[in-house]
C-alpha cells in the first residue's frame, strides 16, 4: 500500500489552524485568568465596600442614638427654660410687693419714728414739770411748817393745799404712769425698727 501524499497545501493551512487553536486557546487562558483576577479584585472590593456599609451603619446608629439623647436634653433644657421663666415671673411679682410692702412699713416707720420723737419731747418736758411741781411742793409744805406756827387758820389752808397736792401728785403719778407707757412704746418701735433693718 502506497503512503498518501498531504499536498503542502493542506499540510500549511493544518498548521495554520494549530496554530490558530493554540492562539485561541492562550487567549482563553488569558482570559480566564483576567477575569479571575477581576472577579477576586471585584469581591475585594465588595467586602470593602460591604465593611464601609457596616461602619456607615454603625455610624447612622450612633448619631440616632445620639441625636435622640440630644433631642431629649433639649426638651428638658426646654422645660427648665419655661420653669425658670415662671419662676422669674413669679419672683418679679413678689419683689414688686415686697417693695410696695417696704416702702409702705418704711412710711410708717417714719411717722412712728417722729411720733416717737414727739412723745419722748413731751415726756422729757412733762418730767421737767414733774420736777418743777415737786419743789413747788417743798415750797409749800416749807411755808405751811411756818404758817402753822404763826396761825390756825394757815392750818386749814394747809389741809387745802395738801389735798391739792395730793391730787398733783396722783396727777403726777398718772402722768409718770403714761411717759413710762409711751416710752416703752418708744423702745418697742424703736426695737421692731431696728429688726426690720436687720432684716433687709
Amino acid at each position: 500500500m502506497r503512503p498518501r501524499i498531504v499536498p503542502s497545501r493542506n499540510r500549511n493551512l493544518a498548521g495554520a489552524g494549530v496554530t490558530l487553536l493554540i492562539a485561541l486557546s492562550c487567549g482563553l487562558c488569558g482570559l480566564v485568568a483576567y477575569q479571575w483576577y477581576r472577579d477576586a479584585d471585584l469581591r475585594m472590593q465588595i467586602a470593602d465596600r460591604n465593611r464601609q456599609i457596616h461602619q456607615l451603619n454603625e455610624q447612622k446608629h450612633e448619631v440616632e442614638t445620639t441625636g435622640k439623647r440630644v433631642e431629649e436634653e433639649l426638651k428638658r433644657v426646654e422645660q427648665l427654660r419655661e420653669r425658670l421663666l415662671e419662676e422669674g415671673k413669679t419672683n418679679k411679682a413678689e419683689l414688686s410687693r415686697t417693695k410696695v410692702r417696704v416702702s409702705e412699713l418704711t412710711s410708717k416707720l417714719e411717722g412712728a419714728t417722729k411720733q416717737g420723737e414727739a412723745y419722748k419731747a413731751a415726756y422729757d418736758k412733762m418730767v421737767l414739770d414733774i420736777k418743777g411741781q415737786n419743789e413747788s411742793m417743798k415750797k409749800l409744805n416749807e411755808a405751811y411748817l411756818n404758817a402753822v406756827a404763826v396761825n390756825k387758820d394757815t392750818v386749814e389752808k394747809y389741809k387745802k393745799l395738801a389735798s391739792d397736792c395730793e391730787d398733783l401728785n396722783a396727777r403726777y403719778l398718772k402722768l409718770f404712769d403714761q411717759a413710762e407707757k409711751l416710752q416703752q412704746a418708744v423702745n418697742a418701735q424703736a426695737a421692731d425698727k431696728g429688726d426690720k433693718a436687720e432684716k433687709k
